[in-house]
């Protein structure tokens, strides 16, 4: 059985854009090894969010690909129960220390699972495991793939040019390893030093002050909290702000506003005209999350040895639909 796509392929790209093999090689210096692991084509949704393929159990399902999900693997459990597949349920406590935990108190959620034998994706392939399931709001995709697979090695988020790609250098420590734009900016990369979470964060500046930023490819539309944006000088009086629908569940009170950014910076790469959405969110924090609008006009390198992370202006974007609002991201706590 394969289910249907909701996609559609990206068309023709120019080859002139990107740098041959052997020029590639050459720009790097000796002994550093790229070492490509994965290469995933991606498709798109009319919200702008890519879509890779994946198997499961003989069976071809649409990928959500989510950097700005911090688990590794959830399976939806719409998709598992028509391809047949038992999905269990237990009980966990996280206490009231535990990083995700939002609330002060001890909290016991609902925990579904299932034993997935058969599944890959692009190179990866599973034979035999527990994994995580959620209900997703429809069957769309069959899985949700988060950071804590697609960073377990460098990755290259190339959505202009319809791909992620994976690599594992060797020898590359002092290298550039933007190799299709040597003039690529690039920053310090954090993380959860006890890897609960394996989200990659930079800083950015907005209006002048800094706020922890990460990547969400499965958010269509970059945003940041109300609550954060007060501190940013941005708010829903701001000059050009359009007033949207609330997300889903939220009650009409709640809107979320569009606000034009004329600059906003990170590292030496100035970001001109970036709209972000404000949201009012539930969970506290402050982060901007930088959605697949972002990333259709930047070409980013993740280096997780070095640490850092690279970007280029896409200087000639794809022309990119528009969707509905939807907030994929776990909180950052």
């Amino acid at each position: 059985m394969t289910l249907k796509r909701p996609t559609f392929p990206i068309t023709a790209l120019c080859a002139g854009l990107f740098m041959s093999h052997a020029a590639w090689a050459n720009s790097l210096p000796a002994g550093c090894d790229m070492r490509e692991q994965a290469h995933i084509p991606l498709t798109f949704a009319d919200d702008l969010r890519p879509v890779g393929e994946a198997t499961i159990k003989g069976s071809t399902v649409p990928a959500m690909l989510s950097t700005g999900a911090g688990e590794s693997l959830v399976f939806n459990k719409k998709i598992l129960d028509r391809l047949g597949i038992e999905v269990r349920h237990s009980t966990s406590r996280l206490d009231v220390e535990d990083a995700r935990n939002p609330t002060k108190v001890d909290l016991y959620v609902d925990i579904s699972h299932a034993n997935i034998k058969d599944f890959s994706i692009g190179l990866v392939k599973g034979k035999g495991g527990t994994y995580k399931v959620e209900d997703f709001m429809d069957d769309t995709y069959g899985v949700r793939v988060g950071a804590g697979m697609l960073l377990q090695n460098d990755l290259e988020i190339a959505l202009d040019a319809g791909y992620l790609k994976s690599f594992n250098p060797s020898g590359c420590i002092g290298a550039h390893l933007a190799y299709w734009d040597p003039q690529a900016t690039s920053v310090l990369a954090m993380w959860d030093p006890w890897k609960r979470d394996a989200r990659v964060v930079f800083t950015a500046m907005v209006g002048g002050k800094p706020i922890h930023a990460l990547l969400s490819t499965a958010t269509p539309y970059s945003y940041v909290p109300k609550a954060a944006a007060v501190r940013l000088g941005l708010s829903p009086d701001s000059p050009g702000a359009v007033r949207e629908a609330p997300l889903p569940g939220h009650a009409a009170d709640k809107p979320v506003w569009k606000v034009p950014v004329p600059l906003m910076s990170i590292g030496s790469l100035e970001v001109k005209n970036q709209d972000l959405r404000l949201m009012d969110l539930s969970h506290e924090g402050e982060a901007l999350v930088l959605g697949a609008d972002f990333l259709h006009r930047h070409r980013v390198y993740v280096a997780m040895e070095q640490k850092r992370i690279y970007f280029s202006p896409i200087t000639t974007p794809q022309p990119r639909k528009r969707g509905s609002v939807q907030v994929i991201p776990q909180a950052l706590n």
